[in-house]
């Protein structure tokens, strides 16, 4: 919207220009098809981007994907399951929103890429990755914390106490170290 209105700015300026030196009205047609045209370039590009929340839970659902398959003994193995389906129905709700439609295999498309993304720059990310891991897990608690009943989507926390940190930072150790061979 803000882009049709700064075109209308545009061609009203242009229009009240009686300069014919600074522009000639043989070609103010085709200035104006070059203005609709480059915002038609623009407008679809700004509308694709992912929000936030669906590159996180993207991310999130791929995440716990790597732990359940490299430590599939743990005691968390369905938690880290229930935690991929709801990152999963997150990330397809937040991509439905944004551009009108989307399915399980666009879900399972997606994890699929980051896996193979995380394998390929895991030694450069090490760190970073490790953390990614803690923080799924601290958003994945608080969806915990609602019990069976999910109510709403918590917030992506900023905060996140020690314990819960010891917790998914040993994960993180030693689910990438099992995942990676």
């Amino acid at each position: 919207m803000t882009q049709f209105n700064f075109l209308t700015d545009v061609l009203v300026t242009i229009d009240h220009m009686n300069n014919p030196s600074l522009i000639d009205r043989a070609t103010a047609p085709l200035l104006t098809a070059l203005l609709l045209a480059g915002c038609l370039v623009i407008s679809p590009s700004s509308l694709a981007q992912e929000s936030r929340e669906e590159i996180k839970a993207a991310r999130c659902s791929a995440i716990f994907t790597m732990l359940a398959e490299a430590l599939p003994e743990d005691p968390d193995t369905m938690v880290f399951q229930r935690f991929i389906r709801l990152f999963n129905e997150l990330y397809l709700q937040e991509k439905k929103e944004r551009t009108g439609s989307a399915n399980a295999e666009d879900g399972e498309s997606r994890r699929a890429f980051l896996l193979k993304e995380f394998r390929e720059t895991y030694a450069s990310r090490e760190g970073a990755l490790k953390e990614e891991v803690v923080l799924c897990g601290a958003w994945g608690d608080a969806y915990l914390a609602q019990g069976d009943n999910v109510t709403h989507v918590p917030v992506i926390p900023k905060l996140i106490p020690a314990s819960v940190r010891q917790k998914y930072e040993a994960l993180a150790a030693e689910g990438w170290s099992r995942w990676l061979k």
